[in-house]
């Protein structure tokens, strides 16, 4: 996996790429909400962790502490199902490029969209909220 993520990253260097192994399969609208605020971190220069890639991670895991982003979401070789998050900032090539290199590998299948549930939206808020020192 790490050779396909930086041949992907080494192509599309305006994307942002991380895969991840949550406990159920993936919101893909709630995957877009939590990636547009890691783009918003970005451009304030105020992201989570000093890798944009990681900044997503701790996001999409919501946490502070990348060791316990790993532990909860991060790839295992020995997991079945792994999940493919990427974002960019402005023109759609990069996205584009990342989806071809995609789709020479046939272990990747896109997520079909539908409503996020309550549980989505929650992860959402979390991950928002990283973001805010109290």
């Amino acid at each position: 996996m790490e050779s396909l993520l930086a041949d992907v990253r080494k192509k599309s260097p305006g994307a942002i790429v991380q895969v991840f192994a949550p406990a159920r399969a993936p919101n893909s609208r709630a995957l877009a909400m939590v990636a547009a605020q890691t783009l918003t971190a970005v451009k304030a220069k105020a992201t989570l962790a000093e890798r944009p890639e990681l900044d997503l991670l701790l996001r999409l895991a919501g946490t502070r502490q990348i060791g316990e982003a790993f532990e909860r979401i991060g790839y295992k070789s020995k997991r079945r199902s792994l999940f493919l998050v990427a974002a960019s900032e402005g023109s759609k090539s990069a996205l584009l490029l990342v989806g071809k290199a995609l789709g020479k590998d046939g272990r990747f299948v896109e997520v079909p969209t539908c409503e996020p549930a309550k549980e989505d939206l929650e992860m959402v808020e979390r991950a928002a909220l990283l973001a805010v020192r109290l």
